[in-house]
């Protein structure tokens, strides 16, 4: 159980918490929020759900159950709230790297860029022995794409006769508050719940090679701002625990989710803590399934390693998508930094443009993750 007994904060504490949480959003925000997106169908579909919101989830393969030990924990499983001791505050944000591979028979044409991927601000506080609450803001999910594309007029006849380019911007946001419950010593329970809003944008031009000017351009945009929420639970102790948490989904542009996960400790290897997870996308319905690993081993005192691997599913899959992470984070004082890099990928069966002949496409992504977290 978490120590109380720093649980009344001093005036100064507090006065330096709130001036560190400040800084740390403004950081956040002033930053660009120029990511660009994984892949044509994604950006215009469902997105990318950002699985980094959560730098302790980025370094275990995305993991959600136990994916927080801190504020973040509102935007994956609200009861690991549970586990902030007075106060916590996090933030956190990734640079991104995402690859699209178009393969045929003959060659393989990429498409690559970078730019920023997340960005998480947080914080929680315990009211009481058994109660925290916490809120935050957070990015969910990325649409951002830019490609341009060489097209045969005819996909059996060579040579480049068409040029498409799609250019998409935007993403979805969450605005969360939440509380965690501490039932009995070994059984938590929380919600969060707010607004999950955003817009997405897309630009597209049609330009045939042999005509002088461009053929034809599109825009468009929609917008969305919906309720949602998080719901989940954890049963145990430090030494073995289970859990499970539930993301609701927003019309036609999230997926909703359902994740169970169990982990537990082995003294006899240094504390290291092997843990396993289970996740469905879209339950009920299209019951895609995401598959993790993850380990988590103290060094120091102060100093954890953290992995993790997994594979996912999806629409017109190719093959089983893979992704592995690693990271880490170290401690001195209140202040807790960490850092992660989490890697995702997946191959379909299918075009990225109509008439672009292929017979797969791998779409792949690399997030490099930072935080940092005040603790008392």
């Amino acid at each position: 159980m978490p120590d109380f007994s720093n649980s009344v904060f001093s005036q100064g504490r507090t006065a330096q918490a709130v001036s560190t949480l400040i800084t740390l959003i403004l950081i956040l925000f002033i930053v660009p929020e120029a990511s660009l997106g994984y892949g044509f169908h994604d950006a215009q579909t469902y997105g990318n759900t950002v699985n980094v919101v959560s730098i302790r989830s980025a370094a275990m393969a995305g993991i959600r159950v136990f994916g927080a030990k801190g504020a973040s924990a509102l935007f994956l499983n609200p009861a690991t709230l549970s586990e902030v001791n007075s106060f916590n505050m996090t933030a956190s944000s990734s640079f991104l790297a995402w690859t699209e591979e178009v393969v045929d028979t003959t060659s393989i044409i990429q498409r690559a860029e970078a730019g920023f991927g997340s960005a998480t601000g947080a914080m929680a506080f315990r009211t009481g022995p058994d109660l925290v609450i916490g809120a935050g803001v957070a990015k969910v999910s990325d649409f951002q794409y830019n490609g341009t594309h060489y097209l045969p007029d005819d996909p059996s006849r060579p040579g480049i006769d068409i040029f498409d380019i799609l250019t998409a911007k935007g993403g979805l946001w969450e605005a969360l508050g939440g509380v965690s419950c501490s039932v009995t010593d070994n059984f938590a329970a929380g919600v969060s719940a707010g607004l999950r809003f955003g817009e997405v944008s897309y630009d597209y031009s049609f330009d045939r090679k042999y005509t002088p000017f461009v053929d034809s351009t599109a825009s468009w945009s929609w917008d969305m701002s919906e309720a949602c929420y998080h719901a989940g639970f954890i049963l145990g102790d430090d030494g073995i625990a289970a859990g499970a948490c539930y993301t609701s989904g927003s019309s036609d542009h999230y997926y909703s989710s359902l994740a169970l996960s169990g982990k537990a400790r082995a003294e006899h290897i240094g504390n290291t803590t092997m843990g396993f997870e289970g996740e469905i996308i879209d339950p009920f319905n299209k019951n895609y399934f995401h598959g993790k690993l993850s380990i988590e081993t103290p060094i120091k005192h102060n100093i954890n390693i953290m992995a993790g691997v997994g594979f996912n599913e999806g629409a017109n899959m190719n093959r089983v998508g893979l992704a592995f992470s690693i990271g880490g984070n170290f401690q001195s004082g209140p202040m807790q930094v960490d850092l992660a890099l989490s890697h995702m990928g997946r191959s379909r069966i299918s075009t990225s443009f109509p008439k672009e002949y292929s017979d797969y496409i791998d779409d792949s992504w690399t997030h490099f993750c930072i935080g940092l977290q005040y603790m008392i």
